[in-house]
């Protein structure tokens, strides 16, 4: 008979925490809608210590993990089609100071840290930056990225303990958007600019003055004019003919009839999909009709009103 011996081991993994700081944190949720616009909006951590711990818990610090991209050129999800919006998370409001894990802190600036005494709650905030749209604006959808908030007793130089972590879920909700400009020939798209006043000067038979309209949208488009006059310039409290001056009205090098836009609004434009970030440039010209002798003198003018929708 063969006698077999068999040894076992139980090897035993333990992770050691500090017990004895007893912090609590908190890290919300974070929503962001976003427009065509890039703008900043805050978030806020807090950490709050019990009365309780020694010296080595009167040192305290967040520290933001990369999210689902892995890296510092964070991201997040759109989770029906996979579609990426990119955005990040900065130590100040001026989106600076990108926050980071503990092995790739270098500075200050990337962290949020506290001195905290026992019985005391500290509120910290923390800055979401949408990062400019590249090509295109993004689609119309939800995202989603999560971040883990990890909390640490010490400081990022001199790291006493792990402390736990809590996940930031971060919610960015794209809706369908359009954006129109007036902007002078090959000007880029700037949405503040949303009004513009032809000057002709002196009027003469002939005379014109082109611009650009862009169009930004990532749900299709649709461009209508209406012309308050019907396509005609008017002196103030004129009557009849000889206070009226015509006027033409081209759109992409076409003519458009304004003579009963006032009550049904003239299609200049339209298109479908996600337009680039700088838009879909639409030229337009404005050519004034006959000027004589018949005219009266005066200041003529007239008012064109712009109206934009997403079609898809």
């Amino acid at each position: 008979m063969k006698l077999y011996l068999v040894c076992c081991f139980l090897i035993v993994s333990v992770n050691v925490f500090a017990d004895s700081c007893n912090y609590t944190t908190s890290v919300p949720a974070l929503s962001y809608y976003v427009d065509d616009t890039n703008a900043t909006t805050p978030g806020t951590v807090t950490v709050a210590r019990s009365g309780s711990g020694d010296s080595k818990c009167s040192n305290f610090f967040f520290a933001f993990t990369k999210g689902w991209a892995g890296n510092y050129n964070r991201r997040a999800t759109n989770l029906q089609n996979g579609n990426f919006i990119y955005y990040n998370l900065y130590k100040n409001s001026n989106s600076t100071g990108v926050l980071k894990e503990p092995s790739d802190i270098t500075s200050s600036n990337e962290v949020i840290f506290t001195s905290i005494n026992k019985d005391e709650v500290k509120n910290f905030y923390y800055y979401f930056t949408l990062a400019a749209f590249g090509s295109s604006p993004p689609a119309a959808g939800n995202y989603y990225d999560n971040v883990q908030v990890q909390g640490y007793s010490g400081t990022y130089t001199n790291i006493n303990a792990f402390e736990g972590y809590k996940d930031l879920n971060i919610y960015i909700y794209v809706s369908k958007f359009i954006s129109i400009s007036l902007v002078d020939n090959g000007g880029a798209h700037d949405p503040s600019q949303t009004s513009k006043t032809l000057d002709f000067g002196e009027l003469e038979t002939g005379k014109e003055i082109d611009f650009d309209m862009r169009v930004v949208s990532n749900a299709g488009y649709s461009v209508k004019v209406s012309s308050s006059n019907n396509g005609i310039l008017k002196r103030a409290d004129g009557i009849g003919t000889t206070s009226q001056i015509g006027y033409s009205f081209f759109a992409n090098g076409s003519l458009k009839s304004l003579g009963s836009s006032a009550n049904s609004p003239v299609s200049i434009a339209s298109g479908t999909g996600i337009t680039t970030s700088q838009g879909v440039q639409i030229p337009i010209r404005v050519v004034i009709g006959t000027v004589d002798t018949t005219k009266e003198s005066g200041t003529y003018q007239d008012y064109i009103t712009v109206t934009t929708t997403t079609t898809d």
